[in-house]
C-alpha cells in the first residue's frame, strides 16, 4: 500500500471515530431533553441517558488524532511523490 492510500485511510477511520461518536452523544442528549420536556413527566426521568455520553466522548479523541496523523502523513506523502 503506498502513502496516500494509508494516510486516507487513516484519515476515514479518524473521521468516523470522532463523527459516530459525537453524533450518538448528541441524540442522547436531544433525547433526554426531549423526555425531560414532555409535559407530565417527572423532569429528571430522562436523564438516565446522559449516563452514555461519558463512554462515547472518549472514543472520539484517539479518532481525532489518528485523523490528525493521516493529514500529516498525506502531507509528507505529497512530498516524496512530487519528487
Amino acid at each position: 500500500m503506498n502513502i496516500a492510500e494509508g494516510a486516507r485511510r487513516m484519515q476515514t477511520a479518524g473521521r468516523w471515530m470522532v463523527f459516530i461518536p459525537l453524533t450518538l452523544s448528541l441524540l442522547f442528549m436531544g433525547v433526554s431533553l426531549v423526555i425531560a420536556y414532555l409535559p407530565g413527566s417527572d423532569r429528571f426521568h430522562g436523564f438516565g441517558m446522559l449516563e452514555v455520553v461519558p463512554v462515547l466522548l472518549p472514543i472520539a479523541l484517539p479518532g481525532a488524532a489518528l485523523w490528525l496523523a493521516g493529514w500529516i502523513v498525506e502531507g509528507f506523502g505529497k512530498d516524496q511523490q512530487d519528487s
